[in-house]
């Protein structure tokens, strides 16, 4: 018994894993009603993610909390950010090396990289690749995704 649960934790932690999606911060891309994901963990742990992958991450802010964010930017470019309650002007901040830059796609609802920062990848824990509940469909992780998201 104990050689099925390590081989499941191994495939789980390394492999590909199924998770739930709740909260409006991925809306239209996922209804936020108990959608369910797989993810692969592969990808991120050779820091080879791109703008527009669909993450699983710790909450930087709290790490008992899992979320998910699009990539919008990696390590070296810059993000632009807009004025907001704290920030009268337009800034720009570039993305340190090892991590990157996380958002909603419903950028009104989402608490992201706007408010935390670029995002440390020993946190990021698989890239999204299928949604399978309410409704079977591949993830877009296109660059397009990024803009439109």
């Amino acid at each position: 018994m104990v050689q099925y649960a390590s081989c499941f934790y191994v495939f789980s932690r390394y492999g590909l894993f199924v998770t739930k999606v709740t909260g409006p911060s991925m809306y239209p891309t996922f209804g936020g009603r108990g959608d369910l994901v797989i993810a692969e963990a592969v990808t991120p742990m050779w820091g080879e993610l791109q703008p527009g992958d669909v993450v699983i991450c710790t909450r930087p802010v709290d790490p008992a909390e899992a979320i998910i964010k699009r990539v919008t930017a990696v390590q070296g470019e810059e993000v632009l950010l807009y004025p907001d309650r704290e920030h009268a002007g337009v800034r720009r901040e570039k993305v340190p090396p090892g991590h990157v830059w996380l958002q909603g796609d419903n950028p009104p609802h989402s608490l992201d990289s706007r408010q935390y920062g670029a995002v440390p990848m020993a946190l990021i824990r698989g890239r999204v690749v299928l949604q399978v509940w309410p409704r079977l469909k591949w993830v877009d992780s296109s660059a397009d995704a990024v803009r439109h998201g």
